[in-house]
């Protein structure tokens, strides 16, 4: 467990530093080019059950928020290969760029069977929407080709698109990092964002992110601590994560004045075990099931009340 308190001290110390964010900045574009770029692509799975709801919902030509849409835009492109959208990539910082986003598109490529298998598209389709993107020099173009509209603002609890245009918001694993105090206004501008027909669908995180960097640490190690002890050894300025299970999203959603429609955990063999084998569960945590607490991802469909 050496590399997972290491890695978290660091970052924290990093994060209070003169200069400090612009090294992490440089750090983080290291980790995200190249060779271990493609690995950390391999986690795009998550996407698929968010994309597959988003065309199934979304009306032909509708508009699609992606919420967080991050380094590489993983739901966005795959949304491109779906149908003919018009797709506002959101974020609080603009951290894509022209050659993240062609790892991602020539990961898509090299894996077009599984995307093949998970959209139920057809390989040559894919194939044809994804190589002429490959040949464009800039993010601009990319950007034109598939319809998307770049929207980056930090002003999250105004709305930053027109009220009642959006079909359809997706978010993937974005909302765990939001504190609260920020995350409630900005759920209630979403949803004046959102048609009165619309709807979003949030894939939330609930393993221990900071256990990426250290694979020997329980997933779910991060339920031992009480709140003010986490906070302490890991909330940093750059990394943040609410720790909140199921059950304590659905106050926040209701505060929102958003209802959940439909709901999906995943939950494994592996998952289970690793509760199970937790030497002690924090109070705020131990008063749920282990089910619950064995829920590695949780989506939620919400629609306004």
């Amino acid at each position: 467990m050496l590399v997972y308190y290491t890695w978290a001290a660091s970052e924290k110390a990093l994060s209070y530093l003169p200069g400090g964010k612009y090294i992490y900045r440089g750090v983080s574009k290291v980790v995200n080019s190249g060779e271990r770029s493609k690995r950390r692509l391999a986690g795009t799975a998550t996407s698929y059950r968010l994309v597959r709801k988003a065309r199934e919902l979304t009306p032909p030509g509708g508009t699609i928020l992606d919420i967080g849409t991050g380094w590489h835009h993983h739901d966005a492109f795959m949304l491109y290969l779906c149908g003919d959208y018009q797709i506002h990539l959101f974020d609080i910082e603009d951290k894509a760029s022209i050659n993240y986003i062609k790892i991602y598109l020539q990961h898509l490529l090299d894996n077009v069977e599984e995307i093949v298998r998970e959209l139920d598209l057809d390989a040559d389709h894919v194939r044809r929407k994804l190589q002429p993107l490959l040949a464009l020099r800039s993010r601009a173009e990319v950007y034109h080709a598939c319809n998307f509209r770049l929207c980056i603002t930090d002003q999250t609890s105004q709305p930053f698109l027109p009220l009642g245009s959006v079909d359809f918001m997706v978010s993937n694993c974005v909302l765990t990092h939001i504190p609260p105090a920020i995350l409630q206004p900005e759920l209630a501008a979403l949803r004046l964002m959102l048609k009165p027909e619309g709807l979003m669908y949030m894939m939330i995180g609930h393993d221990d992110h900071w256990s990426f960097h250290d694979h020997s640490v329980n997933q779910f190690n991060y339920y031992r601590y009480p709140d003010k002890l986490y906070s302490k050894l890991f909330d940093t300025k750059f990394e943040y994560q609410n720790r909140m299970v199921k059950s304590e999203w659905m106050p926040v959603f209701a505060r929102a004045a958003l209802k959940v429609v439909e709901y999906w955990g995943r939950i494994t063999d592996e998952s289970l075990q690793d509760i199970k084998n937790l030497p002690h569960i924090d109070e705020r945590f131990s008063r749920y099931s282990l089910d619950e607490l064995a829920t590695v991802h949780s989506y939620f469909l919400l629609r306004p009340t």
